[in-house]
C-alpha cells in the first residue's frame, strides 16, 4: 500500500503513508532518518534496531514504535525477519515527537488489527479495510505511548510558543532571526537565547530542519522535480539544496526518493 490516504479515527489528523507485511533476508538500514512514524510488529526474534547507544532486539508479541526524525540502524541475525510495518504520520499532541524508540507490548485490540492487516497484506486485499484498519492501529499504538515522549510546551512563555508554531505552520518563508526578535517585541540576542532555552534548538537551525522535513515528505509523495521541491520548500536553488539535504539527513535528494521502503 503506497497511496498516501488521509483518513482518522482519532481525533487528530492521521495519514497513512505505506504499510506491507514482508519475509526478507537482509534488514540493513544505516542511519535511517524519516519525517514520519514506523510502527514495527516483529512475527519472530532475528531483527535488531541500533538507537543511539542502544541495541533493541526486537521481539515477537511486542510493537516497536520509531518517531519522526530519529536516526536509527537495523541488523538482522540467525535468518530471515518476517514482520509487519507501518508508516504515518499524526498532528495534535503527537505532530513534535522526535528521537525516540518506544517498546511497547500492545493491547488485545491492537494486536487484533495488526493481525487483521496482515491477513488483508498477505492476501493482496486492501481498498478502504486497509485504510480503516490502519488508522484504527494507529489510534490504538498511541494511546500506549506514554507521556514523557511528549513535548511539554506548558512551560513555554507565550511569545515564544507563538513564535514557534508559526515557524511551523510555513518553514518556507525563510524568516531572519531579526524580523522573530521583533515580532517577539525582543532584542535579537536575547531573543535567540530564550528561543535555545525554551526548544534546545535555535530558530534558524529548527526553521532548516522543518525545510528539510517538508522536502522529504514532497520526495517520498509527490513526483515532482528536485528543482521544484527546492523552491517550494525555500532553497534558492536545487544545487544548494541538494547539498544542504546531504549535510543533514547523510543522504542525497534522489538516493533518499529511491530508498527502498523498510
Amino acid at each position: 500500500m503506497a497511496n498516501h490516504e488521509a483518513f482518522s479515527l482519532t481525533p487528530f489528523p492521521v495519514e497513512i503513508l505505506y504499510m506491507r507485511y514482508d519475509v526478507i533476508q537482509e534488514w540493513n538500514l544505516i542511519d535511517l532518518q524519516m519525517p514520519y512514524w514506523r510502527l514495527y510488529r516483529p512475527v519472530n526474534a532475528c531483527g535488531y534496531i541500533h538507537f543511539k547507544d542502544r541495541t533493541i532486539h526486537l521481539m515477537p508479541g511486542k510493537i516497536y514504535l520509531i518517531a519522526p526524525n530519529t536516526v536509527f540502524t537495523t541488523s538482522t541475525r540467525g535468518g530471515l525477519i518476517e514482520k509487519f510495518y507501518l508508516h504515518f504520520t499524526i498532528g495534535g499532541l503527537y505532530a513534535d515527537c522526535s528521537d525516540f524508540v518506544a517498546e511497547l507490548a500492545g493491547s488485545p485490540p491492537l494486536h487484533g488489527v495488526i493481525d487483521r492487516l496482515s491477513e488483508l497484506l498477505q492476501a493482496r486485499q486492501g481498498g478502504d479495510a486497509l485504510k480503516l484498519l490502519g488508522c484504527a492501529a494507529v489510534n490504538l499504538v498511541i494511546e500506549q505511548l506514554p507521556q514523557e515522549y511528549l513535548l511539554d510546551l506548558r512551560n513555554i512563555e507565550s511569545q515564544m510558543l507563538a513564535i514557534w508554531q508559526m515557524i511551523k505552520r510555513d518553514p518556507t518563508l525563510n524568516y531572519s532571526n531579526r524580523k522573530l526578535a521583533a515580532m517577539a517585541h525582543m532584542s535579537l540576542g536575547p531573543f535567540i537565547k530564550k528561543f535555545y532555552s525554551s526548544f534546545a534548538i535555535t530558530p534558524q537551525h529548527f526553521i532548516l530542519e522543518k525545510k528539510l522535513e517538508l522536502a522529504a515528505l514532497y520526495l517520498l509523495q509527490s513526483d515532482e522535480s528536485i528543482s521544484t521541491i527546492a523552491e517550494k520548500c525555500g532553497f534558492c536553488n536545487r544545487y544548494y539544496f541538494t547539498r544542504i539535504f546531504t549535510k543533514y539527513r547523510k543522504i542525497s535528494p534522489a538516493a533518499f526518493r529511491k530508498h527502498e521502503r523498510h
